[in-house]
């Protein structure tokens, strides 16, 4: 019988040709110096893991104790850690006073503005819903709020007029109307469909004070 070629070390003979064999590497011989060395850096490894252990634990009883205080103040605490990011074109204001529904007071640049919210219409003081509205303005203006132009800046009555949005972007006249405490402004406005779309979509399914017959 011929005697079969010897195959490469990196091959078994029943393996493919494509697949190395699995062999078992040499082993590593350190001098004692390399040894040493390894085993301090291990030792160092060994304490830096030991440190983030120990201030992950100390930041989650932290994140814990703040969680669990009874005076703390979550409705503050997320108002001082909201981020604000100025829309196009808006004014960033302080609150003064709420006048009603669809009316504030501002202040800006050290001057006191009477503002009209652009969008809306609201009830008026005597009419119902009237105090509903106010409430849901006030809840939403918060002590700050963001003010955008549109064609006209001004009423019959020389107010302000303007879009008005939460100090986060949430806009207060889609939210008036969404919830059923304000007819949407039909005679002109950037906004204006999209504001009668949403006053007729509460007016069809009922929603709110407007259209609960509450």
């Amino acid at each position: 019988m011929p005697r079969l070629p010897d195959l490469p070390k990196f091959y078994s003979r029943t393996d493919s040709r494509t697949r190395p064999s699995r062999r078992r590497p040499d082993p590593i011989v350190l001098t004692t110096r390399e040894a040493m060395r390894q085993k301090s850096l291990s030792k160092a490894f060994l304490i830096i893991a030991v440190i983030v252990t120990l201030l992950s634990l100390s930041a989650a009883g932290v994140t814990k104790v703040v969680t669990n205080d009874p005076t703390t103040d979550t409705t503050t605490t997320a108002t001082a850690t909201a981020v604000v990011t100025l829309l196009p074109g808006g004014v960033l204001v302080d609150i003064v006073k709420i006048v009603d529904g669809d009316t504030i007071d501002v202040r800006v640049a050290q001057t006191e503005l009477r503002v009209r919210f652009y969008g809306v219409d609201t009830p008026e003081r005597g009419d119902r819903c009237f105090s509903e509205a106010t409430d849901r303005t006030r809840a939403l203006a918060g002590t700050r709020v963001q003010l955008v132009s549109d064609a006209r800046l001004q009423d019959s009555f020389k107010r302000e007029l303007r879009y008005v949005y939460t100090a986060t972007g949430e806009s207060i006249d889609a939210a008036l109307i969404r919830e059923g405490l304000a007819l949407a402004w039909r005679e002109d406005g950037a906004q204006r469909a999209a504001l009668i779309a949403l006053e007729e979509r509460a007016r069809a399914s009922k929603t709110g004070c407007l259209w609960s017959g509450s």
